[in-house]
C-alpha cells in the first residue's frame, strides 16, 4: 500500500504537468502595456494632441502675428464655402487628381508588366524607374525646372529636333498643370511599380500554364489571370495615390509657385500661405480640416466601390 500510495501523487503530478503544457499561455497584459507605452506616448504628443489642437484652432479666428482672435464656431467653414480662392484651389487640386492618378497607376502597371518579364538588364531598368522616387522634392523641382525651361530646356530641344514647336511649359496657364503631372509621373511612378511588380510575382505560374494549355491569348491571360490576381493590390495603389494626390503641394510650390495666374495653386498651397504668410492660423486650420474631410469621404467611397466590385 505504501508503494502504491507513493506512486499515486506522482502520477497525478505528471497529469497536471501534461495538462498545463497543453494549456495556451496566459496573456500578460502588463507586459504588452510596457512595450506599447513608448509608442502610446509618442502617438499622444506627436499626433493626437496636435490633431485636437488643430481642430480647436479651426473654430477660432486666431491671428498669431497680431496676437488676436477668439472662438467663432463654424464661421471659418461657412466662409470657406463662399471663398472664391478656396473653390479655385480645390478645383485645381481635383484637376490634378483626375489627371495624375490614372496616368500614374496605368504607367506603374505597364512598367511592372514589362519588368516582370525575363529581360536582359531588367534590374538596371527597375533601379532607373524606382530611383527618382527616392529623391527629395527640392531636387526634383530643380531638375525639372532645367528640363522645362522655355529657352534652354532639354524637353523643348527634343521637340525642336523632331520638328515640333517649343512650348511655354511653366508660363502658359493651359500647360502648367500638365507639366506638374509630367514631373509627378517621373518622380512617383516607382511606388506603384514596386508594389504591382511584387503582386505580379506572387501569382502562381501554374495559372498561366493552364491558361496557355486552354488556348488563352495574352489579353485573355491578362484579363482572367493577371487582373484578378493583383486586384486587391491594385485597389490599394489607387487609394494611396488618391490620398497622395489630394495632398499635392511640394512639386507645385517649387516648380510654379501656383502660377501662372494661379492656374496651379492647390489647397495645401493656400493653407501654407494663409497660415505662414498671412498668419490667419484659425482659417488655415479650417482649410486643413476640410481637406482631410474630403480625403476621408473619397476614401470611404473608394472602399465601398471596391467591396461591391469584389462581391460582383
Amino acid at each position: 500500500m505504501s508503494v502504491l500510495s507513493s506512486r499515486i501523487p506522482l502520477a497525478g503530478g505528471r497529469a497536471r504537468a501534461a495538462n498545463q503544457a497543453n494549456e495556451p499561455p496566459r496573456p500578460r497584459s502588463w507586459q504588452a502595456a510596457v512595450f506599447l507605452a513608448p509608442f502610446g506616448v509618442l502617438f499622444l504628443f506627436l499626433w493626437a494632441v496636435p490633431v485636437v489642437r488643430g481642430f480647436y484652432l479651426s473654430l477660432t479666428d486666431v491671428n498669431v502675428a497680431e496676437g488676436t482672435g477668439g472662438f467663432v464656431g463654424l464661421a471659418n467653414y461657412a466662409d470657406l464655402f463662399g471663398d472664391g480662392d478656396f473653390r479655385a484651389a480645390l478645383g485645381h487640386t481635383v484637376l490634378f487628381v483626375v489627371l495624375n492618378v490614372p496616368v500614374l497607376v496605368a504607367a506603374g502597371l505597364i512598367l511592372a508588366l514589362v519588368l516582370n518579364r525575363d529581360l536582359s538588364g531588367r534590374n538596371l531598368l527597375r533601379a532607373a524607374f524606382v530611383g527618382p522616387y527616392l529623391l527629395p522634392g527640392a531636387a526634383v523641382a530643380l531638375i525639372w525646372t532645367l528640363v522645362l525651361d522655355p529657352v534652354d530646356g532639354s524637353l523643348n530641344s527634343v521637340l525642336e529636333a523632331v520638328g515640333l514647336p517649343a512650348q511655354q511649359w511653366l508660363t502658359e496657364p493651359g500647360q502648367a498643370m500638365g507639366a506638374v503631372v509630367l514631373l509627378t509621373l517621373w518622380w512617383r511612378v516607382g511606388f506603384p511599380l514596386l508594389i504591382l511588380l511584387a503582386a505580379l510575382q506572387d501569382i502562381p505560374k501554374q495559372l498561366y500554364e493552364a491558361a496557355r494549355i486552354d488556348g488563352a491569348s495574352r489579353w485573355q491571360q491578362f484579363r482572367y489571370v493577371t487582373l484578378p490576381g493583383i486586384a486587391p493590390v491594385l485597389g490599394l495603389v489607387v487609394l494611396l495615390r488618391l490620398i497622395d494626390s489630394f495632398k499635392v503641394f511640394e512639386q507645385v510650390y517649387l516648380l510654379t509657385q501656383g502660377g501662372p495666374s494661379g492656374s496651379t495653386r492647390v489647397v495645401l498651397q493656400m493653407l501654407y500661405e494663409t497660415g505662414f504668410r498671412d498668419f490667419r492660423t484659425g482659417y488655415a486650420a479650417a482649410i486643413g480640416w476640410l481637406l482631410a474631410l474630403i480625403i476621408l469621404v473619397v476614401t470611404i467611397v473608394h472602399q465601398v466601390v471596391s467591396r461591391r466590385s469584389v462581391k460582383s
